[in-house]
């Protein structure tokens, strides 16, 4: 069950970064109906264009991918914005796949409602930064 989310969900812009097609369409979906908007990459290296273009609220990516892993994707963008919410989605439990530097780490497979409240506590720490 879908536990119901304050609005501010949906007045953020995600950016989804996950190389499995079938993973990335089914959150991307899922993010879309609850989110203003969900930009989607497949790899690290797209995903750093489409953050310069749009400038998302809220980046969600996966580690291990082609072209561009998510760790150096995230580096390239915590340089340009070191405020930048992140959340890494990953299938691998270990420390080389996760970081201290993001708002939080999930380990696959993606429970939706886990991602939602990631999603919530990314906004509300970005909030408070900002006072």
């Amino acid at each position: 069950m879908i536990m119901e989310m304050p609005g501010e969900l949906q007045r953020i812009k995600i950016l989804y970064v996950e190389d499995d097609f079938i993973v990335r369409f089914s959150i991307a979906k899922f993010l879309s109906r609850r989110c203003k908007e969900v930009i989607e990459a497949k790899n690290g290296l797209q995903g750093l264009e489409l953050y310069k273009q749009h400038k998302p609220d809220i980046v969600v990516t996966d580690i291990e991918m082609p072209v561009m892993d998510g760790l150096e994707m995230i580096d390239k963008i915590l340089q340009m914005n070191t405020a930048q919410p992140i959340i890494i989605t990953t299938g691998y439990d270990d420390e080389q796949h996760q970081s201290e530097r993001v708002c939080v780490n999930i380990i696959k497979p993606i429970d939706d409602n886990e991602l939602l409240e990631a999603i919530v506590k990314c906004i509300n720490d970005r909030e408070v930064k900002n006072k």
